[in-house]
């Protein structure tokens, strides 16, 4: 399975708890042998403290973005995939590419509004950081959301979190079926 992660995160706090969560997963991410993962990512990233520890050049394929301010409010490009992939986002931004499979990262610093419901709506699923946020959200996108807590081990994390991921896919494939 490919997986781009979108660590946006990094380049819009320098240090922080959503951050802080985005790194750990990824901790957690990195020594999956069944998960092939790709970064999308801002040059200035790097000066995030969390991503700063993290050697994704080693791991997986760096894809840097240019750093313009308009690009953050816009869908990502990702051009030659004909299959499914999953594009997971640390800041609301879904990925254009047809065969992208959408999911969002929200935490407990989450403000609901008409504008962030709407986008949230582009998502195939919804990753929550604690119950509290899930309650935040309208029924119709709780019917795609999981709460995965991120203060569990980040492998335990990344267990539940690539569960989602799988679980999303299949969804999307039967979709295609009926």
């Amino acid at each position: 399975m490919i997986v781009y992660l979108d660590n946006i995160i990094f380049n819009l706090q320098r240090t922080g708890d959503a951050s802080s969560s985005w790194a750990a997963l990824i901790r957690g991410l990195l020594p999956r042998h069944d998960v092939k993962l790709r970064f999308v990512e801002y040059p200035k990233a790097i000066n995030n403290c969390e991503r700063f520890r993290l050697d994704l050049v080693r791991h997986g394929h760096l894809y840097i973005m240019r750093n313009k301010w308009l690009t953050r409010h816009l869908a990502v490009r990702i051009d030659g995939y004909k299959t499914p992939f999953i594009f997971h986002s640390s800041g609301l931004r879904v990925c254009d590419n047809p065969f992208a499979i959408n999911i969002a990262s929200i935490d407990d610093n989450f403000r609901p509004s008409f504008g962030k419901l709407r986008t949230l709506e582009h998502f195939d699923g919804i990753i929550c950081t604690s119950h509290t946020v899930l309650q935040l959200l309208p029924a119709e996108l709780k019917a795609k959301s999981v709460v995965i807590s991120t203060k569990k081990s980040n492998e335990n994390t990344a267990l539940l979190t690539v569960k989602f991921y799988r679980k999303t896919l299949t969804t999307y494939f039967d979709t295609f079926d009926k």
